[in-house]
């Protein structure tokens, strides 16, 4: 179902100004197809204690809306977790958990747990991959070394491989995965998960390519010619990069993969802006739960 017919705050809370309202609406995603009791698959229940949660009828199990999804074990209100997803995700820039935090009046550390909740949702689910003319090229994230330039080897630095859409010299969709080094082994998923086979692929002249020609017959190499002959490609890498630092400031590598989802997830649906709270809503129902230590370890 549509969530609104227009994406405003308003609109919005008017639909979800209350946490009885969110509570009806995790229920609706959450049994959509129906429900089953997760403990005895039992198809009918009654009402349970908590705001329409629902309570198998056979053998008694109570579960509320937020078992089994992101927003279990949530520290604060389920009104409060909706408005926060709708900066998140609805928001051009997003919004950084020193901000959510104040904003909405909990610790940075609790905004940290739930953004990063919510990046969890935005991963790709790699059904959709690039088609047509696609534009790839690598960049890095990090201060620029003295006598280290280009494609050299430091630690100090995150590395990314991006590729968009070209249409008529505009950008489509994207996607972006961090890479450990240059190689054609390091490049060769962001093809295999990303980008049709079939598709025109224009890269540079990195010899990194030269062997994923053999799956992808239609990539061709140019020179760069400093960004001049990827002028669509490099506004899109500036454009994140700028998004990063002003929103950010900070990312740590062993995160930088999620900001890169959550960047996309947007940008992809950047046409799409009524169905997007629709989506991550979804997703965060959809996702099996997830706690700091998951998180903190990279477990997930």
């Amino acid at each position: 179902m549509k969530l609104l017919k227009e994406l405003n705050r308003e609109a919005f809370k008017t639909k979800f100004g209350t946490k009885a309202s969110c509570y009806e609406y995790l229920a609706n995603q959450k049994w959509a197809e129906g429900y089953s009791c997760k403990k005895c698959k039992h198809s009918k229940y009654i009402k349970g204690k908590q705001p329409s949660s629902r309570r198998c009828c056979k053998c008694g199990y109570d579960e509320s809306t937020t078992t089994g999804t992101l927003f279990h074990k949530l520290k604060f209100g389920i009104d409060k977790a909706f408005e926060m997803l709708y900066e998140i995700a609805t928001s051009k820039k997003g919004a950084n958990s020193i901000w959510l935090g104040e904003h909405f009046g909990i610790q940075q550390k609790t905004a940290w747990l739930f953004r990063h909740k919510v990046q969890l949702a935005m991963e790709s689910s790699e059904q959709y991959p690039l088609e047509e003319d696609v534009h790839v090229d690598e960049f890095e994230i990090g201060t620029p070394e003295k006598g280290k330039p280009g494609r050299s080897k430091s630690e100090k630095k995150m590395r990314v491989v991006i590729a968009f859409e070209e249409r008529d010299g505009k950008s489509g969709r994207g996607y972006a995965k961090v890479i450990e080094d240059y190689s054609s082994e390091s490049l060769n998923p962001l093809f295999d998960i990303h980008i049709k086979e079939d598709a025109k692929v224009l890269a540079d002249g990195w010899s990194g390519y030269k062997p994923l020609k053999q799956e992808y017959p239609n990539l061709m190499q140019t020179l760069s010619e400093e960004g001049k002959n990827f002028k669509m490609l490099h506004i899109q890498i500036r454009n994140f990069k700028n998004w990063l630092r002003g929103v950010h400031s900070y990312c740590n590598r062993e995160y930088l993969q999620k900001y890169i989802d959550e960047y996309f997830f947007r940008f992809n649906r950047r046409n799409h802006r009524i169905s997007i709270l629709d989506k991550i809503i979804e997703r965060c129902v959809l996702h099996e739960p997830v706690s700091y230590a998951m998180i903190k370890s990279n477990a997930i």
